[in-house]
């Protein structure tokens, strides 16, 4: 019994150095199914958002009307069937040439491993395949992971009405005080 145990220890610290290793080497998440979301997704996120966001209830943001019109540009990460991210996208209808990412998160348990990159990488081949040249997006400006994530995409931080921690902030951006930083790139 206690050999069998052992067996098992020595196993699982294999699989663990090895997928410590495909970590390291980009190949973990690129094991990953990314796909277009269906309707159903939407109760999935939802469900798991307070969770993710460390206590913060963000559902409102996320409209299931979402998953129901612009199910080709947003973005479903699995892992063995294991929701590991989304990102919810959609083309401009005023400005043409532009798209905007209105929410994206990855599953805590898969952060810092490509995830989101990939997502964004998705949204981005659509846009491109669809002559949209300009993406924007926003954040909180307490969200600093959000913030670096976005910089190390290569989005610029544009400018605002105000500055909170050094970073600039457009104060009524989708709500009346409710400060968000937005992001442009250009692809």
């Amino acid at each position: 019994m206690i050999a069998r145990l052992i067996a098992d220890m020595v196993e699982l610290l294999a699989q663990l150095k090895l997928r410590q290793q495909l970590l390291r080497s980009g190949l973990w998440c690129w094991s990953m199914e990314i796909r277009n979301a269906v309707v159903d997704d939407h109760r999935r996120i939802v469900e798991v958002m307070v969770e993710w966001w460390g206590g913060r209830d963000l559902s409102a943001s996320l409209l299931k009307i979402f998953f129901i019109h612009f199910q080709n540009t947003c973005f479903i990460a699995e892992q063995e069937h294991e929701l590991a991210g989304f990102l919810v996208g959609f083309f401009s209808q005023c400005n043409q040439g532009e798209a905007y990412i209105q929410f994206a998160g990855v599953n805590p348990q898969y952060r810092r491993e490509g995830v989101g990159k990939r997502l964004y990488n998705e949204f981005f081949a659509v846009c491109r395949s669809h002559s949209i040249v300009t993406v924007k997006s926003s954040t909180s400006p307490e969200n600093t992971l959000s913030i670096l994530f976005h910089q190390v995409l290569g989005f610029t931080i544009l400018p605002g009405d105000g500055e909170i921690n050094g970073i600039e902030v457009t104060n009524s951006y989708l709500t009346e005080n409710d400060p968000k930083v937005l992001f442009e790139r250009n692809l």
